[in-house]
């Protein structure tokens, strides 16, 4: 039954009920492969949200050990400082008592003529 507008002829009620029920059974395939992905995604949303709390947790670890390490090197640069602040303190004495003990011959020397 076509017209002369070159239309495709009316389709008979039986075939138009099994396309349609054709057209249900995959909209429902569909609907429940839709249904999965929003499942997997919502997984996927879990496990992305514990992964950043693990990396946030071990930056504010590492970020809690390096502050340590700073204060510690720190520590070792002041040690450093007050070390050689005294050995400067003790070369000096040395030299002073090495400049007494070579006047002191010279003294005796002279006390002796």
């Amino acid at each position: 039954m076509s017209d002369e507008s070159g239309l495709r002829p009316d389709p008979d009620p039986e075939s138009l009920a099994a396309r349609l029920t054709r057209i249900e059974h995959s909209l429902a395939g569909l609907a429940d492969r839709l249904e999965k992905v929003e499942q997997n995604l919502a997984g996927l949303a879990v496990q992305a949200s514990e992964s950043r709390d693990r990396v946030e947790a071990e930056i504010r670890g590492i970020e809690s050990r390096l502050a340590e390490h700073a204060a510690t090197l720190e520590s070792s640069r002041t040690a450093v400082a007050q070390t050689d602040d005294l050995l400067e303190r003790v070369v000096e004495a040395l030299e002073s008592l090495q400049s007494v003990v070579r006047d002191q011959p010279e003294a005796v020397t002279a006390e002796v003529n």
